[in-house]
């Protein structure tokens, strides 16, 4: 491979030369339809995930307008409260219903997960430890309060927060 390339093959998993290839996966989101920025990561047993900014309802611009979410809107889901963070364990728990962040019982697998996410955000400089990220230039988002994905067409990042 280039040496620019970042990553690993996943060779050894099609082949059945493995059973895995990671021991952690990392994902973010910091911008999808509006600002919701989210870091989580995965484990064989656990996943953790962290909301960053003051934001605990759902950006309903998120999900496209259909039948499903009118339902959801008329049963309260603009109301449901985001938790911070949320922890499953996926042996137990696959379908990740369960959140365990509150749980004593899982404090120290909480830490461990707490402690893994920050070393991959400093290891990466992940621009929200230094706060909001702010919109690339030329780009578009909804506002947080947008029920619509489509309220945001034609905002330029420069007329946004």
């Amino acid at each position: 491979k280039p040496p620019w390339l970042a990553g690993t093959s996943v060779l050894p998993l099609v082949r059945g030369e493995k059973d895995q290839i990671h021991d952690e996966i990392f994902a973010e989101v910091t911008y999808h339809a509006a600002y919701e920025p989210m870091r989580a990561i995965r484990t064989p047993r656990h996943v953790y995930a962290r909301r960053f900014g003051d934001r605990r309802r759902p950006v309903l611009a998120n999900c496209d307008a259909s039948p499903s979410k009118d339902e959801w809107l008329a049963r309260g889901f603009a109301d449901r409260e985001h938790p911070t963070e949320a922890l499953f364990d996926v042996f137990y728990d696959p379908e990740e219903m369960h959140n365990l962040a509150s749980e004593p019982a899982h404090a120290a697998t909480l830490n461990e997960m707490r402690t893994r996410l920050d070393r991959w955000m400093n290891e990466t400089s992940d621009p929200l430890l230094k706060g909001r990220v702010p919109m690339p230039e030329g780009a578009w988002a909804n506002d947080e309060s947008d029920v619509d994905p489509d309220s945001a067409q034609g905002r330029p990042a420069s007329s946004r927060p």
